[in-house]
C-alpha cells in the first residue's frame, strides 16, 4: 500500500492539532521552542515534497516523449480484470 504525501501531512496535521489541543509536550528544557522549531522544520520538509500523482505523470510523460512507454496486454488485461473484480466487490 502506497501512503501519498497528502496522507502523511493530513496525519501530521492532525498530530499536531491534538498536541496543541492537549497541551503534551516533551520534557525538554526549553520544549515549547525544541517542539515548534522541530515542527515547523517537518512542516516545511512536508509542503516541499512533491505529490506521488505529479511524480508519475511526470514520469510517464517522459517515457510517453521518448517513445518507450510500453505497456504489455498482459498488464492491460490485468488492470481491467482489477477493475470489475473491484467494481463486484463493491457492489
Amino acid at each position: 500500500m502506497k501512503i501519498s504525501a497528502r496522507q502523511v501531512k493530513a496525519a501530521v496535521d492532525a498530530y499536531l492539532r491534538d498536541r496543541l489541543a492537549t497541551g503534551t509536550t516533551s520534557k525538554a528544557a526549553s520544549p515549547s521552542a525544541v517542539t515548534t522549531k522541530r515542527d515547523e522544520e517537518l512542516h516545511r520538509f512536508l509542503n516541499l515534497m512533491p505529490e506521488e500523482r505529479d511524480i508519475v505523470v511526470h514520469e510517464l510523460r517522459a517515457k510517453v516523449r521518448k517513445g518507450s512507454y510500453f505497456i504489455s496486454s498482459a498488464e492491460i488485461v490485468e488492470a481491467l480484470l482489477g477493475r470489475l473484480a473491484a467494481g463486484l466487490i463493491t457492489e
